[in-house]
């Protein structure tokens, strides 16, 4: 898992967006710092959230596609499931729909 000190505590980059409205996240994109703030919504299937206004700072759509990046103290990255590929799975095969 990536994890980065970041004050008194660590981040994590997340992709757990959908859970973060509320949270304060870094953001970043191609490897540079882009902004922190306060996530003021999210899209429920995690793939863009809203970063809050703040003093000069406008209210700002952040989108996985663009390649940004969010880092947090909550919610570190999932990991992929592991495959059950090649496993026998007990009581029948996958084309048993009864």
């Amino acid at each position: 898992m990536e994890s980065a000190p970041v004050g008194s505590g660590r981040m994590h980059r997340t992709d757990q967006w959908q859970s973060l409205v509320g949270e304060i996240v870094v953001v970043w994109l191609n490897g540079e710092l882009y902004r922190i703030g306060l996530v003021d919504d999210a899209l429920p299937d995690a793939s863009g959230l809203w970063l809050a206004s703040e003093g000069a700072f406008q209210r700002k759509f952040i989108d996985v596609a663009s390649g940004f990046e969010v880092w947090t103290s909550r919610y570190p990255r999932s990991r992929p499931r592991p495959r059950s590929e090649g496993r026998e799975v007990p009581g029948g095969n996958d084309t048993d729909c009864r």
